[in-house]
């Protein structure tokens, strides 16, 4: 760092005495004027804008419809869900996180794999109510 700043202040100075120079003699100038006319424009970047992500509709609460509907018609009010809506789904809850399901493109597959890790869920987290602190 130390020496980018002494090179930076070398050259800086290189600079003010040619300008210098240049300024007290014409024909100096004109030889620093063909040197430097070879040097190419500097170009302007575009900034590209970035792309807008597009807002998402919130995500149905799946443990929540779950309890309301029950199993079965929780299954099928899953299979009427878009596809998009089911991979959203998988990826908040973080049900394959070996992502299997990225490959498949049935909705009926997606939606009974979700019903199946919900249900799983809940049943782990059912064996732990009950259990009163007897102590």
């Amino acid at each position: 760092m130390r020496n980018e700043k002494t090179l930076i202040a070398l050259l800086r100075g290189l600079v003010d005495l040619l300008a210098e120079e240049s300024a007290q003699n014409p024909e100096f100038a004109s030889k620093i004027e063909r040197l430097l006319s070879g040097l190419p424009e500097r170009k302007t970047i575009k900034k590209v804008p970035v792309a807008k992500k597009p807002t998402r509709e919130p995500l149905p609460d799946v443990h929540a419809e779950w309890s309301a509907r029950g199993e079965t018609s929780f299954r099928l009010w899953m299979r009427e869900q878009p596809i998009p809506v089911l991979r959203a789904v998988i990826r908040a809850q973080d049900l394959d996180p070996t992502r299997r399901t990225t490959k498949w493109k049935n909705a009926e597959k997606l939606a009974e794999f979700i019903a199946d890790n919900v249900r799983l869920r809940l049943s782990r987290g059912s064996a732990l109510i009950g259990r009163g602190g007897a102590e």
